[in-house]
């Protein structure tokens, strides 16, 4: 499936606008990084790292209206945008870039050609055309999150499962099943592949089952993603289940929260800028 990449630089003041515009007209991926490797600026305690100026690059699917995109993104930032075409070969290509071997807590991630023979619980992954290496510090939260808490004997619910990294780091440390959730055909492809290669039984389909209820989902999307499916994640959670959702920013946190009043949120990880919130069903769900 080819892509549109929509890329242009900010400053840092308009950095929340012109995410929020494209995600609000559905982006299927942004990625931030610093211009002219410019270091980050630590602020204050507990502040987010800061970059003067961002390079935002946005992902969207080629029938989209980017002339939309376009116009919106000029009403915040009249410097120039960058618009590309993306092929499959191509995107593929910049994906292909052997990992390094990666320690979660004692959960590896490595090539398929790293020698291994003295670790165990080792994720063996060619990322494809998906996202989810470990690389990136949302995938990175959830992994040493699992590897901490392995969700022996549980149901699994990955949401947006991208490459199956989450799925099948889930199945290596003991989980009773594991439900795959992506609604892109080629991150599904590839999350069969890698799971065949790992040896490890996942469910891989478009939609959550019908009916289906889980003691752990994983939630590793976009904001909007995680706003518009509250209500179906939140029916989905078993009482007394647990909820990571991930791919947050600190000021989305609160907007979360009041999608999801079921949800007892009880922890938040951070790593770099991103945020991770851990929350449980509240006793008033309890049948």
């Amino acid at each position: 499936m080819p892509w549109m990449k929509v890329s242009l630089n900010v400053a840092q003041n308009k950095l929340g606008l012109i995410e929020e515009t494209m995600l609000r007209h559905d982006a299927l991926s942004l990625t931030l990084s610093s211009v002219g490797n410019e270091s980050a600026l630590e602020l204050t305690l507990h502040e987010v790292p800061k970059w003067s100026h961002i390079r935002v690059e946005a992902l969207f699917p080629l029938h989209d209206d980017i002339q939309a995109v376009i116009n919106d993104v000029r009403t915040i930032e009249t410097e120039a945008l960058d618009i590309q075409f993306v092929g499959d070969d191509e995107w593929k290509g910049t994906s292909e870039v052997p990992l390094e071997p990666k320690d979660f807590g004692g959960l590896w991630v490595v090539s398929r050609k790293a020698r291994t023979s003295d670790l165990k619980n080792v994720i063996r992954l060619e990322p494809g055309l998906a996202f989810g290496t470990g690389e990136h510090p949302t995938t990175s939260m959830c992994l040493s999150w699992l590897a901490k808490h392995p969700p022996y004997n549980k149901k699994v619910l990955d949401f947006g499962t991208g490459s199956g990294i989450l799925s099948i780091a889930a199945k290596k440390l003991g989980a009773r099943t594991v439900d795959a959730i992506d609604i892109d055909v080629l991150a599904r492809e590839t999350a069969c592949e890698n799971a065949r290669y790992n040896d490890v039984e996942v469910l891989i389909v478009e939609t959550i089952p019908v009916g289906r209820r889980y003691d752990l989902i994983l939630a590793n999307v976009l904001l909007n993603t995680i706003l518009q499916f509250a209500p179906i994640l939140t029916t989905c959670l078993s009482p007394g289940g647990t909820i990571l959702l991930t791919g947050l920013l600190p000021n989305q946190i609160d907007r979360v929260k009041s999608k999801y009043p079921a949800i007892e949120f009880e922890e938040l990880v951070r790593q770099e800028e991103w945020r991770m919130m851990i929350g449980n069903s509240r006793p008033t769900n309890f049948e």
